[in-house]
């Protein structure tokens, strides 16, 4: 999640190394591209706002010693976007029928995370944990309590409290989007100049129930320090120095407290959402 208002951003086009990722795309439970036939099983999973093209072309040399598997999460990009139910349970469920359905659920899957993937990497490993072999998320949106989640998000600047956070507002600009989805993913396009056109236009390519579902029950709702515990394996958090999502101090306390949970800043900046 970016904490930078729509109105500031720049006005060209920031040179990114991006490319469109290869592989071959699947449509079942998810939507999903692989890439790799051997090896262990290598699960890349999104961040609110985006699909699986999110992690692009530089990635695809993952899959020359690993089956690398990067699904759109539910209700997102290409996945199939049922009515309701964006709770934990239902992304996990959605990501161990993926696995099934690629053949990759043989051994278990190393499986990194991009923010709110990262949660939802860990609601997979605390609910289907002898399919995870090991866990690294990238600027992951964990924090204490619930309170102390919606405050943190409250204070990221009001475009991401408009787009994050529950009220008529919102509700009323996702229906517009979703009524409008190829207009609204051209204005995001000019709007995000910080990100390469493809992943931008990408942002709205969900529903207003898998948009918000997510954000109140694997985001808001604050159960991950739960999720982890019962998970297994050791887990690595990375956080960019400049990003403002992740709670630094919390995720310190707990690698303090479990040995096989490790924490770390280095210099990046996080540009997408989580």
């Amino acid at each position: 999640m970016s904490g930078l208002p729509l109105w500031h951003a720049p006005a060209h086009r920031h040179r990114i190394r991006w490319s469109r990722p290869s592989g071959r795309l699947r449509h079942g439970t998810l939507a999903v591209r692989t890439l790799g036939a051997s090896g262990p099983p290598l699960l890349l999973l999104h961040g609110l706002g985006a699909s699986g093209r999110y992690w692009g072309g530089a990635f695809d040399r993952l899959g020359e010693s690993a089956r690398l598997i990067v699904p759109d999460l539910l209700g997102f990009g290409a996945s199939p976007r049922p009515p309701l139910g964006y709770g934990p349970e239902e992304h996990a469920d959605a990501i161990a029928a993926c696995l099934r359905e690629c053949g990759a659920d043989d051994k278990p899957a190393l499986v990194v995370g991009h923010s709110l993937g990262s949660l939802i990497a860990l609601a997979f490993a605390a609910r289907y944990p002898g399919m995870v072999a090991g866990l690294v998320g990238f600027g992951p949106p964990l924090y204490r309590s619930a309170s102390e989640a919606r405050r943190r998000v409250g204070h990221l600047g009001l475009m991401v409290r408009l787009f994050t956070i529950d009220s008529p507002w919102t509700a009323a600009l996702c229906a517009w989007t979703c009524a409008h989805r190829e207009a609204a993913g051209r204005l995001v396009e000019l709007l995000r100049m910080d990100l390469p056109a493809p992943i931008a236009r990408d942002s709205v390519r969900h529903s207003w129930p898998s948009f918000s579902g997510t954000v109140e029950r694997v985001i808001l709702a604050s159960e991950s320090p739960k999720w982890l515990q019962e998970a297994v394996g050791p887990v690595c958090f990375v956080v960019g120095a400049e990003d403002k999502v992740p709670d630094m101090r919390f995720l310190g306390e707990l690698s303090h407290r479990y040995d096989r949970i490790s924490s770390r800043s280095c210099h990046m900046r996080s540009t997408a959402c989580p």
